[in-house]
């Protein structure tokens, strides 16, 4: 059985092998075996070694989540892809693969195989990435339901209807730039303050918090042990409805990354 992650440590521009197996034994360390990549991210084989170094570690306790990218849905040869990354990583399976870009016109034949690639136990959960509800109702006429997705979710774009929904329907939610990379607007808001201040916790703890309280899944990275250690210290407040309310007042809809760059028609 797969493990559950609540917290998720992303391997997006980690810079080199030296880094990656800090962060990982730190992740570890701290009970937080789980991490997500991509073949963009070019970390595959890095986090696959890293994982490797670490002494003790069964695959039972490790949550590792990996992506097809636009190159592989165009190519179309995803078990092939999916095997090789299995090697490259020393793994058995994926705890969940995830479309990374749903481009339309392969979207259809490529979650074909990802389904197979589960029945033969190659993955143990599929996902899609970068989706907003319109996309969800559509790919649900057309059987496609994802077991997770993956979106961009912070305090400026908190994607409630894409929560409402995937909570009504049994689909776990992942929050990629969760912190919303310390955008001005965040660093220097009135409400994160005055929230942090009152639980005597930093801004990021607070954010991260709020994802949690709110059943999502954040997705974050880092390079320093000491802003892993602080950004996954949160079992000691939660926050309540009203500030939960609060943070949500803050949305704007700001994305920092526009799927109609990386999804043609989208």
């Amino acid at each position: 059985m797969t493990v559950n992650p609540k917290i998720v440590i992303g391997t997006y521009q980690m810079p080199d092998e030296d880094s990656m197996q800090r962060i990982v034994q730190c992740a570890v360390d701290l009970g937080i075996p789980s991490f997500d990549t991509a073949p963009s991210y070019g970390t595959e084989g890095l986090l696959g070694k890293a994982l490797s170094n670490i002494k003790g570690l069964n695959r039972e306790q490790l949550f590792c989540s990996d992506k097809i990218d636009a190159i592989q849905m165009y190519e179309g040869r995803i078990k092939e892809h999916v095997e090789q990354r299995l090697r490259l990583m020393h793994l058995d399976y994926f705890d969940l693969l995830l479309i990374h870009w749903p481009l339309p016109q392969y979207l259809k034949t490529t979650w074909i195989q990802l389904q197979a690639l589960k029945e033969e136990g190659k993955v143990m959960a599929i996902g899609i990435c970068n989706v907003h509800v319109r996309h969800l109702e559509e790919y649900a006429k057309q059987n496609i339901i994802p077991d997770y997705i993956q979106i961009e979710r912070h305090p400026l774009n908190t994607c409630r209807n894409e929560v409402d929904y995937c909570h009504e329907h049994g689909i776990k939610v992942m929050a990629y730039s969760p912190l919303g990379r310390m955008l001005p607007e965040i660093k220097n808001s009135i409400i994160l303050k005055s929230i942090a201040e009152k639980h005597d916790k930093s801004i990021g703890q607070v954010i991260l918090r709020w994802h949690l309280d709110s059943n999502v899944i954040p997705v974050f990275g880092t390079r320093k042990e000491a802003r892993l250690k602080e950004n996954t210290d949160l079992k000691d407040f939660c926050l309540s409805r009203d500030e939960i309310d609060q943070i949500e007042s803050m949305n704007s809809n700001t994305k920092i990354f526009l799927e109609s760059w990386g999804c043609p028609k989208f």
